[in-house]
């Protein structure tokens, strides 16, 4: 990428305030940075929380020691490209070859490879593509934007603000489900924001705002049942400390549990979970149901009744505490889609744990989704709203 090029992208004032913060923050020596992710890992340790830090492969070569010392404290190191460069902008083959020489340098390093998050989360579906199939577990890049602005929304937004949203490219949390799909062979796990760069450096909140935010990204996602990956920069960790424990200790609180997790375990989880089915079979009183699962699975039933084996969950769903169910044959208690239904559709439904029926008796099913109810349910949300509002 040509430095024009670099610079239009950017542009003059984003470029001299990043500059600008850049070198407060890091200075010419690595002691401040060393310390600030230090301190960020022993922090969140307190609160039960191990973070994962996307890393440069570059960094990883130059500070291996230390870099080998945050992983056994607890946190993950994510690849992050060798450079910290725009790999939107760069050719599939040259994109790629960042992030294989990262996972190189890594590997070099003691440190494990699990998943990559690329700079300015600049990836596409043509990067994704040009990668060796098995070089990493999870992409972590797909961003998705929380409306959870404070009352002064963006009419405070600096050049910063508006900058890195255009770099993310995020979709709207008011159409999107925010929770991990398979992509390209490996599991892709969204990326919630705005970020702290944004909250901070953006809108000029201070701790205290940047964590009411992030709360109420926290309330929505679990509201929905779905992930909060909350996206945050190790140049800004001591200012966000209050945040972080303001955020861990609600998340504490909340019912049903919030499982704090490092994005290798999120990954490592979607895959089990894929493994996961169901085998119905008939029996003289009507179905019987046995779900091939692991143990750390949770099956949700509603709308059958009480059958002494299941806990309220929440709402009105209820955990089912055995791994057999039997239930009667009409109305069939699964979501029917039509044969012809777009795979796209039944793959995220499948995705988000529902129980489908797209044979002959899809249309005995207690909720049954036709092709015209589908056409008009335009996005993911609009699907699981009409879905959880069928009776």
């Amino acid at each position: 990428m040509r430095l024009k090029e670099w610079f239009a992208l950017r542009g003059p004032n984003y470029v001299g305030q990043r500059a600008a913060i850049l070198l407060d923050r890091y200075s010419l020596a690595p002691a401040k940075a060393i310390a600030r992710a230090d301190r960020c890992v022993t922090t969140l340790a307190e609160h039960g929380c191990a973070p994962t830090f996307p890393t440069p492969g570059r960094i990883v070569e130059r500070y291996g020691r230390f870099v080998r010392h945050l992983q056994d404290a607890g946190a993950e190191i994510a690849v992050h490209g060798y450079d910290h460069l725009d790999l939107r902008t760069y050719p599939p083959a040259r994109a790629s070859e960042q992030l294989i020489r990262a996972a190189k340098a890594f590997e070099r390093c003691g440190i494990q490879v699990h998943g990559f998050r690329c700079p300015y989360l600049s990836c596409n579906d043509e990067l994704l593509d040009a990668l060796p199939e098995g070089l990493f577990a999870y992409s972590s890049n797909q961003a998705i934007w929380c409306d959870a602005m404070p009352s002064t929304g963006a009419s405070n937004a600096s050049t910063i603000f508006d900058t890195l949203r255009q770099f993310y490219r995020p979709r709207s949390a008011q159409d999107t489900v925010c929770a991990p799909w398979m992509r390209f062979g490996m599991v892709e796990i969204p990326v919630c924001v705005p970020d702290d760069l944004q909250l901070h450096d953006g809108l000029y909140l201070g701790p205290e705002e940047i964590a009411k935010v992030w709360n109420q990204v926290l309330k929505q996602t679990h509201r929905r049942g779905e992930l909060f990956n909350l996206q945050f920069h190790p140049e800004l960790a001591s200012l966000c400390e209050q945040s972080f424990v303001v955020i861990l200790q609600e998340a504490r609180r909340l019912q049903p549990q919030v499982w704090i997790a490092r994005l290798c375990d999120i990954s490592s989880w979607w895959r089990e979970k894929s493994g996961f089915a169901v085998n119905i079979s008939r029996t003289p009183a009507g179905l019987h149901l046995s779900f091939t699962c692991s143990d750390r699975a949770t099956i949700l039933v509603r709308g059958l009744g009480a059958f002494g084996s299941e806990s309220l969950w929440s709402g009105s769903y209820y955990q089912l505490r055995s791994q057999e169910l039997d239930v009667p044959a009409e109305p069939r208690p699964f979501v029917g889609l039509p044969a012809d239904a777009p795979k796209q559709t039944v793959s995220f439904l499948r995705n988000q744990g529902y129980v489908l029926d797209t044979g002959e008796t899809a249309t005995r099913c207690g909720t049954y989704i036709d092709a015209g109810t589908l056409a008009r349910l335009t996005s993911e949300v609009a699907l699981i709203d009409y879905i959880e509002a069928a009776t």
